[in-house]
């Protein structure tokens, strides 16, 4: 059954989450239930799974992920771990509410599940996809239900069709509501209970990554160079703020609510104060337009990556809310995805690599 979340303040505090920001086709959304690092499931109709066991290196950062110009730091004496399963590469990562599992989407057609702090070696492979897995969230109140972007063969717990390329797919708070962008500029709402479209609304410009504020009332959307804010579900607008002369691509909210970070295709990342919406800091270290921006568990990291042009092959992790450096990650490859652990110093991130996944601090 799904759970509904407590009522909460204004901008409490919740599950980091994350989602890639690129353009892929993914015509359906599937919502798969009980997802167990084993290799049989019991909720639903799941596609078909296999055990598959893998290689991995602990190494520290330096040697996995090239030198880093931060070393004195903290962060930079942390390992990095690496898991190999896909056999190509990996589109999107997302840890589940409670931190147990890494669920992982690749242009190979599958969905992979792995239980990293318990078991480096062994994945959980959701078969039945006939397109790459674009993107995967998992729902923030129940951590063994999630949801996916996809082509679809088999039926999973859930599935529901959608006409356009999702480039984006987000849970409400309370597990009761999904929504997705997609290539199209097309916004759709999806009734988890019933797995019906309870609304589609096609945009005049490009709106990219819908977030909720963490007790589920207020959403934002990046539509053009600006943040749109608006009650949910009635969607009346309570306030508009410039962002960027450039086109907005990312947006997360930290996990205190205190701050919305914002990446644009002018290169910058920058860092809001959600009480009146002012810019607290900017930074602008990377050489592509901004592809990721995401919180670590408890605010005090901001990890960005950069478009996949070859150019920028490098995670940053800065300080909040200075945005000064903290530590650099060089990438054998431009960054398709990363995700936070929601309760620890972890960051899961694919680089190409054909497949290959990092766990940064694990």
């Amino acid at each position: 059954m799904y759970h509904r979340a407590q009522p909460q303040s204004s901008l409490p505090s919740r599950p980091t989450h994350a989602t890639p920001s690129y353009r892929s086709s993914a015509p359906n959304v599937n919502v798969l239930g009980r997802a167990a690092a084993t290799t049989t499931t019991t909720s639903g109709t799941l596609p078909s799974t296999t055990t598959t066991t893998t290689t991995t290196t602990t190494t520290t950062t330096a040697a996995a992920a090239g030198p880093s110009t931060s070393s004195a730091h903290p962060l930079s004496k942390l390992p990095t771990a690496r898991l190999l399963g896909h056999r190509a590469v990996v589109r999107s990562l997302a840890w589940n509410a409670d931190g147990r599992r890494l669920a992982s989407g690749s242009v190979d057609k599958s969905l992979r599940v792995w239980v990293p702090e318990k078991d480096l070696k062994t994945s959980v492979d959701y078969r039945g996809h006939v397109g790459e897995v674009s993107c995967v969230k998992w729902e923030p109140t129940h951590p063994e239900r999630l949801a996916t972007c996809s082509g679809l063969k088999d039926k999973p717990t859930n599935s529901v069709d959608t006409d356009g390329s999702t480039i984006h797919l987000t849970w409400s708070p309370d597990g009761e509501t999904i929504i997705l962008s997609s290539r199209y500029d097309v916004v759709t709402w999806i009734d988890v209970k019933t797995h019906q479209i309870i609304k589609k609304k096609v945009m005049p410009t490009e709106t990219n990554e819908p977030i909720f504020t963490h007790n589920g009332k207020i959403l934002m959307t990046a539509i053009e160079g600006n943040l749109n804010i608006a009650d949910f579900p009635s969607e009346d607008e309570i306030h508009q703020v410039r962002i960027s002369p450039a086109m907005t691509t990312v947006l997360d909210l930290d996990p205190r609510g205190r701050y919305v970070a914002a990446g644009s295709n002018d290169n910058l990342v920058t860092l809001w104060e959600t009480d009146e919406f002012c810019c607290v800091s900017s930074m602008g270290a990377h050489e592509d337009p901004i592809r990721a921006c995401r919180f670590s568990h408890d605010g005090q990291y901001l990890a960005t990556s950069a478009a996949a042009s070859g150019s920028d092959d490098k995670i940053i992790i800065s300080e909040i809310p200075s945005l000064s450096r903290a530590h650099l990650i060089s990438t054998p490859q431009p960054v398709e995805a990363l995700a936070w652990h929601p309760s620890k110093t972890i960051m899961a991130y694919a680089a190409g690599e054909n497949g290959a996944i990092r766990i940064f601090g694990l």
